[in-house]
């Protein structure tokens, strides 16, 4: 049976970590994002995500000698996104040690991006990032550039078309419970999971071990991305996985 995966998320923005709430208000320092990427080696989590979302703001690449320190750390698979529009950025954060890249907005105004980038590199290292929140009728809608900006796409429905162009992971993420620490939106979850065959990571809200678990049980997610839970209430990835554990979701124990 395939192990659910807990993925700690680091947020980067000129060089430092930040965790901002409902991605832009209030953004909290947190520390170096070496160090920190070093604790979490020390613990052998499953997978490490880091998202430049400094870089997803300025119009720029993420840089590779960022990614290639953070690679050097680590003996566990990393994915890295933020500001990635073409394939040379694809190419030079694979080549810099990444072993998946994030793509979101382009994939969007460029769906010819994922396509090419999977063809190139293989289905498993592309992983297309939905940010999604309730619009004013009440329906999920897809946000891109760092959620400024409504696209009147529907996120199951992009989801779809993802997968048909070569995704291999989804990575969805609540605007409206990022971190707010009060649990994932299970529904937004739930409407991804049950609308693609593939790998649906929950990201955004998770405040407390059992709200990981939610998401599996009731959402459908196969992988958690968990940040503020990590950062600011000193729990670990063991933490969360005993408690997956318990609940009979099958877990990576170390």
């Amino acid at each position: 049976m395939i192990k659910v995966r807990i993925i700690p998320q680091l947020l980067l923005s000129d060089g430092l970590m930040k965790k901002p709430i409902q991605f832009v208000n209030r953004p909290r320092n947190i520390g170096n994002p070496i160090a920190i990427t070093r604790v979490f080696e020390s613990r052998q989590v499953d997978e490490l995500m880091v998202l430049d979302i400094g870089c997803a703001n300025k119009g720029k690449n993420v840089n590779p000698t960022i990614v290639n320190q953070i690679s050097e750390e680590l003996t566990v698979p990393f994915s890295v996104g933020g500001g990635i529009r073409d394939l040379d950025a694809v190419s030079n954060l694979i080549s810099s040690g990444a072993e998946k890249v994030v793509i979101n907005s382009a994939g969007i105004s460029n769906p010819k991006l994922i396509e090419k980038a999977a063809l190139r590199y293989g289905q498993q290292c592309i992983v297309v990032s939905i940010d999604a929140s309730l619009n004013d009728r009440e329906s999920y809608e897809v946000l891109i550039e760092n959620g400024r900006t409504r696209t009147g796409l529907r996120p199951e429905i992009w989801a779809k078309e993802a997968e048909s162009l070569g995704a291999g992971e989804i990575l969805i993420n609540s605007v409206d419970h990022d971190g707010m620490m009060n649990g994932y939106d299970i529904k937004l979850i739930n409407l991804i999971s049950t609308a693609v065959n593939l790998p649906v990571i929950a990201a955004g809200g998770a405040g407390k071990p059992s709200d990981c678990a939610e998401a599996v049980l009731k959402g459908g997610a196969s992988a958690v991305a968990v940040g503020s839970l990590f950062h600011f209430r000193q729990i670990t990835p063991n933490a969360i996985k005993q408690k997956m554990s318990n609940a009979g979701i099958p877990v990576r124990l170390n």
